[in-house]
């Protein structure tokens, strides 16, 4: 609990001063530094050279490159592959004889993670530029990349379960990179990044109003959880990586054994075990918010106890669920870290 209430600062801390919002006309001038985003680089991207985005890291981290991966590919889609994978699948097989046309980005809480940094040094080898997301100033891996964004100050230590904060901060100093990159592709206006960037300055208080009152999450976990043997965690988009981290935290919580998957594929495969099913549809766009309606009436059907995460405004999961938590409404990006907090909190 101690890590999750101080993941707001840690988030707050990761954005300060990495941008300036201009408002008249709407404009974005990105300050992340050579030490983060060398200007070779930068050129490489504007020259639309780099093919391939790459966002490697284990665990956690991994889960944080997945769903920055499905940010990024929005932004810069159609002009670069983003594919977010284990640092381990990447090494182990899907090495290029030359990766100079790729850009790798490594995610790590401690710097350390020898399955990541190994990685590290065999895209290095093979021509990659490589990038870092890092929590731990002067950890091993700093002095492996190209560049490197801190997360919070580089000294946000996590006492308790690891990388429980550093989530939230690896996702938005990811979704930083997204930004600069888009803007120097020419993918992304700068209306458009100054209203994403705007939304994201919210987050911290937007998180602050969900952990100011769980009692409903308290209240439903105490009433619904002990009931049922099988939990399961889904998404679908971009709450996807919010389901895989909560399943994390679940698990190493909890010592269970918890199934993840896409909203719309739980019926297809494992609805006979009832579960009790956690569903991350907060900052759904609409069209697939109506879609989870009709997947949480089917697990209902089928004697599940569907909890439901969902934005403010929304009120279509009542009928069917047999509890809806409701966060603040905000951009999709944002939301998926809203999500994840309410699955920490549940845990």
């Amino acid at each position: 609990l101690k890590e999750i209430s101080e993941s707001p600062e840690s988030v707050r801390k990761t954005l300060r001063g990495k941008f300036v919002l201009e408002e008249n006309p709407p404009a974005v001038a990105m300050r992340l530094g050579e030490d983060v985003f060398p200007a070779a680089l930068a050129e490489r991207l504007k020259h639309k050279e780099l093919k391939h985005v790459l966002l490697i890291g284990q665990g956690t981290a991994a889960v944080a490159g997945q769903a920055v991966a499905s940010m990024m590919q929005r932004v810069v889609g159609g002009s670069v592959d983003v594919r977010a994978m284990k640092a381990t699948e990447l090494s182990g097989y899907s090495m290029l004889a030359d990766m100079s046309n790729c850009l790798v980005i490594a995610i790590s809480q401690s710097g350390t993670t020898t399955d990541t940094n190994r990685t590290v040094d065999l895209v290095k080898s093979k021509g990659a530029s490589v990038l870092a997301i890092v929590n731990r100033r002067n950890a091993d891996l700093v002095y492996k990349v190209d560049g490197v964004l801190y997360t919070s100050d580089g000294r946000d230590i996590e006492m308790s379960v690891a990388s429980t904060k550093a989530f939230y901060s690896q996702v938005v100093a990811g979704y930083l990179l997204a930004y600069q990159m888009g803007i120097l592709m020419g993918t992304l206006g700068q209306e458009e990044a100054f209203h994403e960037l705007e939304s994201l300055l919210q987050l911290p208080d937007l998180m602050k109003s969900v952990l100011a009152d769980h009692s409903v999450v308290s209240q439903l976990a105490g009433t619904w959880a002990p009931t049922r043997r099988d939990w399961a965690v889904v998404g679908s988009g971009s709450t996807r990586a919010a389901a895989d981290e909560i399943r994390i935290k679940l698990s190493e919580l909890c010592y269970k054994s918890i199934a993840t998957d896409y909203i719309e594929d739980k019926k297809h495969i494992d609805l006979s075990s009832e579960p009790l099913t956690l569903v991350c549809a907060a900052g759904l766009p609409l069209v697939a918010l109506k879609d989870a309606v009709k997947e949480v009436a089917i697990f209902k059907s089928h004697k599940s106890v569907p909890i439901v995460i969902c934005s403010e405004g929304f009120d279509a999961f009542e009928s069917y669920a047999a509890g809806v938590i409701y966060v603040p409404k905000a951009s999709e990006n944002a939301s998926v870290l809203l999500n994840t907090l309410v699955g920490h909190l549940w845990g």
